[in-house]
């Protein structure tokens, strides 16, 4: 963890960053009308040097007690969510999306292998309901 910078200077570094990064956001008019925007997107590595932190002591620190970490937790979700909205609005892509909030850490493993399968049992009410 970072010995320069408390939970409150942290907070404020990360304000900035996302402050800046909303302040270059433009709309873009779309042909057959309607308009896009556009700005520096949220990234891990963006938060991590707004904290000067790298992004494995973002990842590790978010993830401990105290209030930088719980600092970090919420700045990394400002992040996740913002990669979600754009992937659901269709400007980035699921694949980008996916890969992106997997290195945040803030996705579990949902494929084929990690999950266990479901069994249902219908006792003898239900069998002659689902008939």
């Amino acid at each position: 963890m970072s010995k320069r910078m408390g939970a409150k200077r942290m907070e404020q570094a990360m304000g900035a960053y996302f402050a800046r990064c909303d302040g270059t956001r433009e709309r873009v008019p779309q042909k057959g009308g309607g308009f896009s925007e556009r700005q520096i997107p949220y990234t891990l590595y963006g938060l991590s040097a707004a904290v000067a932190l790298s992004p494995q002591e973002v990842l590790s620190a978010a993830r401990g007690q105290g209030a930088a970490g719980m600092v970090l937790l919420r700045g990394l979700i400002r992040v996740a969510a913002y990669i979600q909205e754009k992937a659901l609005l269709g400007e980035l892509s699921a694949t980008v999306a996916q890969a992106a909030l997997k290195e945040l850490g803030l996705t579990e493993d949902l494929s084929a292998e990690a999950v266990e399968p479901l069994q249902v049992v219908l006792d003898e009410a239900a069998e002659a309901y689902s008939r």
